[in-house]
C-alpha cells in the first residue's frame, strides 16, 4: 500500500511541474501567429500549372513555425489555420476580420501572413509590406533579406508601406504585422523553386531565423 502511495506521490508531483511548466509557458512565451494566406473557398492565385497560392501558403507558414519552435522553447507558434478547412464563413471582409481576431485572442506579439505574387510572367522576387510606424517589422524584414541573399533566393523588391498598399491583416493589428510575397506564382521558374523541398527548406529557415534573432535580441536589451 505504501507503495502504491509512493508511486501516485510521484506522479502527482511529475504531472504537477509539467502543469506549471506548461502554464509559465503559455504566459511568458512570446507568441507569433503565422497566417497562411487564403484557404478554403479561396484558392488566392492560381498558377499555370493549376497549383493553388493556398496550398503553397498553407505549406510554408507550417514550416516557418515549425522551424521557430524548434529552434527557441520561449517563442510559442499559433497560427490562423492549420487545413485548408477554415473557421471563417465564405466572405472576404469576414475571412479577414478572423485572421485578425485569431492574432489578438491568442495575445501575439508578432504576426507574419504568408502569400505568393502574381502578375505577368516574368515578375519574380520576394517583397513585405509593412505599416509605415512598424520599425520592429522593418528590422525582421532586413535581416529575412539578409538571409535570404546569403541563401541565394534573389531577388528583393523592397518593403512597402500599407500607406501606399492598405491591408486589413496590418493595420487591424497593433503588434508588429508583416505580409510577405515570398515569389511569384505566376513565374513558371520561380514556381518549380518554391515547390522543391530543398528551396522551401532554405526560404522557410531564413524567414524563421529573422523571427528569432530580433526576438531574441529583444529580450538580452
Amino acid at each position: 500500500m505504501k507503495k502504491i502511495l509512493v508511486v501516485l506521490l510521484c506522479l502527482v508531483l511529475v504531472i504537477g511541474i509539467g502543469l506549471i511548466r506548461y502554464l509559465d509557458y503559455q504566459n511568458n512565451a512570446i507568441v507569433v501567429c503565422i497566417d497562411a494566406g487564403h484557404g478554403g473557398y479561396d484558392t488566392g492565385a492560381i498558377a499555370a500549372d493549376g497549383t493553388y497560392e493556398k496550398a503553397l501558403t498553407l505549406a510554408y507558414a507550417k514550416q516557418i513555425g515549425k522551424y521557430i519552435e524548434a529552434s527557441d522553447e520561449n517563442i510559442r507558434v499559433v497560427y490562423t489555420r492549420t487545413s485548408d478547412t477554415v473557421s471563417w464563413p465564405s466572405n472576404v471582409s469576414k475571412d479577414l476580420k478572423a485572421r485578425v481576431k485569431i492574432a489578438k485572442e491568442q495575445e501575439a506579439d508578432y504576426y507574419i501572413s504568408i502569400h505568393f505574387n502574381s502578375a505577368d510572367a516574368s515578375a519574380y522576387g520576394y517583397t513585405a509590406y509593412v505599416k509605415s510606424s512598424d520599425k520592429a517589422s522593418k528590422a525582421i524584414y532586413k535581416t529575412m533579406a539578409e538571409n535570404l541573399s546569403q541563401s541565394g533566393w534573389e531577388y528583393d523588391r523592397g518593403i512597402e508601406t500599407t500607406t501606399n498598399y492598405p491591408l486589413y491583416v496590418v493595420d487591424q493589428l497593433s503588434i508588429p504585422s508583416m505580409l510577405i510575397e515570398v515569389g511569384f506564382i505566376t513565374n513558371e521558374n520561380e514556381l518549380k523553386d518554391l515547390e522543391q523541398a530543398i528551396y522551401r527548406k532554405t526560404i522557410c529557415k531564413d524567414i524563421a531565423n529573422a523571427y528569432i534573432s530580433y526576438i531574441q535580441k529583444q529580450s538580452d536589451d
